[in-house]
């Protein structure tokens, strides 16, 4: 046999050694448990805090905006896609009763194009590439003559709540 293929074949040799033994290094001691999965995952994501709530937590003090969104586009959408994450919210808003809610509870409330440019500008279609960017404050769908009427100032765009609905557009 050739030097230079015994040469070859014993670099081979050490690649694959080098492969098996960091292989056992880097791989979790939990990992293979549940399948191909790493079994303490499970566990750490117990350990992070909750941010987010269910839609029914939202309808037990919001009955008529429920109501309102069942009838409308929105109505599989959920309250936390447009207004963020209502745990802290759904769990302390009860004390506050009658009172002025701590900024740590008030949720966002959506009222700019931008908002709902989020999601009605998405063109599945459109072809991605680096350094993309995105219009967000004109939604390419609407007719802007239309949604933008004379009797408006013309660098102040209307906002999409001042003629629709946002629960039930």
């Amino acid at each position: 046999m050739p030097q230079h293929i015994k040469r070859l074949i014993g670099v081979f040799a050490i690649f694959i050694v080098l492969f098996l033994v960091m292989r056992q290094v880097l791989k979790p001691s939990s990992f293979g448990e549940l399948g191909h999965f790493r079994a303490k995952a499970i566990y750490e994501n117990t350990l992070r805090p909750m941010h987010y709530t269910i839609a029914d937590s939202c309808t037990k003090c919001h009955k008529s905006i429920r109501a309102d969104k069942d009838q409308g586009f929105h109505k599989k959408l959920k309250c936390e896609v447009c207004h963020g994450p209502g745990l802290k919210h759904s769990l302390f808003a009860n004390q506050f009763k009658g009172k002025e809610l701590p900024d740590s509870l008030i949720l966002y409330k959506p009222g700019e194009r931008k908002d709902c440019a989020i999601c009605h500008q998405i063109n599945a279609a459109r072809i991605k590439i680096l350094f993309d960017t995105i219009n967000n404050t004109m939604i390419k769908q609407i007719d802007v003559a239309e949604h933008n009427p004379p009797d408006l100032k013309a660098n102040e765009p209307a906002k999409c709540i001042d003629c629709h609905n946002p629960h039930q557009p």
